[in-house]
């Protein structure tokens, strides 16, 4: 094997490596300058997310209001429908 062969080779393999990191860098870059839009984008996002988990601690907030409340209170269970009669007719035969 020739050396002008490896340095052929080695001047390819240099050249892509150097292509790759400009990419990346470029890449990176652009995503740089955009991160300040996105984040002004999902800042109402987030404003609408916490004023629902607000309502939905203030809701939590009553539900466990009611609840204590109940626990307090006896609980009387009734049957919804009335029981039929029972008629005693004697000893079975048997």
């Amino acid at each position: 094997m020739d050396s002008s062969t490896v340095a052929n080779a080695a001047y390819g393999a240099n050249t892509f490596l150097w292509f790759c990191i400009l990419a990346f860098g470029l890449i990176l870059s652009v995503l740089w300058i955009l991160v300040p839009f996105a984040v002004f984008g999902v800042k109402s996002l987030l404003h609408s997310l916490i004023a629902e988990q607000r309502r939905t601690n203030q809701m939590l907030e009553v539900l466990s209001e009611q609840f204590r409340d109940s626990a307090l209170r006896p609980v009387v269970l009734q049957d919804p429908a009335p029981r039929a009669r029972v008629i005693d007719t004697g000893p079975t035969p048997g």
